[in-house]
């Protein structure tokens, strides 16, 4: 379980970074320029607690928002539990919001998600709706980023390459693997498409590729 988060929500400006916002009973957290957490207002949901999703720009203010009942977060729900969800699902978006459409581009994935939670199967499928809303480099950015929290660069960058000899002829594969975990992803995401991109790695690997509670100790 993380630290005890700080007793009140903290917006004001600082470099992105990432860390525990709001307080223990309603946790956030911040994953770059993206903050998700919790609320109570039992006049909006008397039954379970409300999500609240900030996107910061480079200043520090706060660009756009998201918020509503969480349906998938009853209010009996553990502390643990409560800070499981919004650890991962900020985790989830860290890149989403990375172009100029804001959160409007995913109000589809963040309502899914509001309902459905951060189970397993609810998570892939989520992430799946992300790539189909999001840009190539939002998805590139994120597949790279959860393959260094699985295995970590080094390893990961030698299990893609079997990923990348298989999809690309010598002496592409050879120039393509010799870039760098970053090149890698962004010409597996490029070849199959990014719509497919994480089933295939998923399917032809052991890599996880959505977050977990394992992978941040939540």
């Amino acid at each position: 379980m993380h630290a005890e988060p700080a007793t009140r929500v903290e917006l004001a400006y600082r470099p992105p970074t990432d860390g525990w916002v709001g307080t223990r009973e309603l946790p956030g957290y911040r994953a770059g320029n993206v903050v998700v957490k919790l609320d109570d207002l039992p006049g909006v949901a008397p039954d379970h607690f409300y999500f609240d999703l900030l996107l910061l720009g480079e200043s520090g203010h706060v660009e756009d928002t998201h918020s509503g009942p969480c349906g998938a977060l009853a209010r009996q729900r553990s502390l643990d539990e409560r800070s499981r969800f919004v650890r991962v699902v900020a985790e989830l978006l860290r890149h989403a919001p990375a172009d100029e459409r804001g959160l409007a581009a995913i109000g589809q994935v963040l309502k899914f998600i509001r309902e459905r939670g951060v189970g397993t199967d609810s998570l892939e499928l989520a992430a799946q709706l992300l790539d189909d809303a999001c840009s190539e480099g939002v998805v590139v950015a994120s597949l790279n980023h959860l393959l260094e929290l699985s295995l970590g660069e080094e390893e990961a960058q030698r299990e893609m390459c079997d990923v990348v000899t298989k999809l690309a002829q010598a002496p592409q594969s050879g120039d393509i693997n010799g870039g760098g975990l970053a090149a890698q992803v962004s010409y597996v995401v490029r070849t199959v498409g990014k719509a497919r991109a994480r089933r295939y790695l998923r399917e032809g690997t052991t890599f996880k590729l959505v977050p977990s509670p394992e992978m941040f100790g939540v």
